[in-house]
């Protein structure tokens, strides 16, 4: 049963609406005077859709075909392109219409489980939280990543609260597209078949929602899937990738990790054979991609056991943070001025408090909250493998970033502002029964 709302500060689209007007003016603050990046990955999305929009090929050259990335992001921002013109100074107003997307679903998964007024708190954490809007500007596939993890989730949930085989289509659907979006979350496409076990029912209704989630999900991947196949005469189920994560995170001068000192992340690539690279995401291309898995899998091969270090520092760098931008050969102090050189005290104090404090706490309070909601735990366990789902498809063949981590720490938001009504109970009968006899009589 879903906890009753209770009145803390108003009505919560009171509260809802009042978030979303100080994000989107904070986004607004971000969009107008952030410095402008030029990332390859930004030049790999623009690129891709700009020749999208124009030449109708998934193509980098405008001659050869690529398979660098999944295909729905650059679909995306052909599409706006195609209706704005090549602006991509514009793509943040994209992304801020995604993060208003997000919140809402957000909301409505919160409301479904707990009530409006926890589903408000986390949607409202959720919009203001920083690392959402200061990464705004760039022009990435993180912030439909985390759209549509939400509006899986959201459909998730919904089929274990009233299953029905058009539920589970529309669960099915929307994996497709965000393995189109990320390939990674292939893993976690098949975590959640597992949870249809779990159910009490008939085992032919559970096999039908298993086959009706299944064939939706490949419906939709397997013809891009087959695309790449017959253009590279090899199997790539959505995109390249894994051969550039296996070489660069077995390497143990990389931590497995970015980011790193560009010197030693330049030495990487020419320990490779593939330098001097033609451009920035050359590493990507299909040959090459396949060259690097193979030398990749030769070193895990030859230092397994260094490997799965490698991973444990991965799956902390995921959720904590790297270390590059706090400390340097010098120290934690010489490593904080850097990185406010580089990107200011706001954003370098920040990042501090958000490894020290911020994202642990959150996990505190998840691991909390789920052992204070142990009686619901079928209920609530895609809140729990989304992150675990997400964090086993990124650690074992990829290079982390710290943002990797962004489209499911709404779960972890979700569970923290979830204890706040067991906080109030508690807090009232202690205060209850520390209330003197006299009181009590009177």
């Amino acid at each position: 049963m879903n906890a009753p709302d209770s009145p803390i500060i108003g009505k919560p689209q009171v509260l809802l609406l009042s978030a979303v007007v100080v994000g989107l003016f904070a986004r607004a603050w971000v969009i107008r005077h952030a410095p402008g990046h030029a990332f390859a990955v930004d030049q790999l999305f623009d690129t891709l859709a700009w020749n999208l929009a124009t030449l109708h090929q998934f193509t980098l050259d405008g001659v050869n075909p690529a398979a660098h990335v999944g295909p729905l992001y650059p679909m995306v921002l052909a599409v706006f392109y195609a209706s704005v013109g090549h602006r991509p100074e514009w793509v943040s107003m994209l992304h801020v219409l995604f993060d208003l997307s997000t919140a809402w679903c957000i909301y409505r998964v919160a409301t479904a489980l707990w009530g409006s007024w926890i589903g408000a708190w986390t949607a409202a954490l959720v919009f203001l939280y920083p690392a959402y809007w200061t990464y705004d500007p760039r022009i990435r596939s993180e912030s439909l990543l985390t759209l549509l993890i939400s509006v899986w989730l959201w459909a998730t949930i919904m089929c274990r609260q009233s299953p029905s085989h058009c539920r589970y289509a529309i669960m099915g659907l929307v994996a497709g597209f965000t393995i189109l979006c990320k390939p990674v979350v292939l893993v976690l496409a098949m975590f959640l078949v597992g949870v249809l076990w779990i159910d009490k029912g008939p085992v032919s209704q559970k096999m039908g929602y298993v086959i009706v989630y299944g064939v939706t999900c490949v419906a939709l991947v397997i013809p891009w899937s087959l695309r790449n196949y017959v253009v590279f005469h090899h199997i790539i189920p959505v995109s390249t990738g894994i051969g550039a994560g296996l070489w660069m995170g077995s390497d143990p001068g990389s931590r497995g990790s970015w980011p790193m000192p560009p010197e030693r992340e330049q030495a990487i690539w020419e320990s490779a054979g593939i330098t001097p690279l033609p451009y920035a995401h050359a590493m990507y291309d299909a040959q090459t991609d396949r060259l690097l898995r193979e030398k990749g899998m030769s070193r895990v091969a030859a230092d397994p056991i260094g490997y799965i270090g490698l991973i444990f520092t991965r799956a902390w760098h995921l959720w904590i943070g790297n270390s590059f931008y706090l400390v340097n050969e010098e120290g934690l102090t010489r490593g904080l001025q850097k990185d406010a050189v580089e990107r200011g005290w706001a954003v370098a104090i920040y990042s501090l408090f958000k490894r020290l404090l911020v994202v642990p706490g959150f996990i505190i309070l998840a691991i909390c909250s789920a052992w204070a909601h142990r009686k619901r735990w079928r209920e609530l366990l895609p809140l729990y493998l989304f992150p675990i789902g997400l964090t086993a498809g990124y650690v074992p063949f990829t290079v982390e970033a710290g943002r990797y981590a962004l489209p499911v720490l709404p779960c972890l938001m979700m569970l923290s502002v979830a204890l706040l009504p067991r906080w109030q109970a508690v807090r009232s009968s202690f205060a209850e029964r520390h209330t003197s006899p006299q009181t009590r009589t009177v």
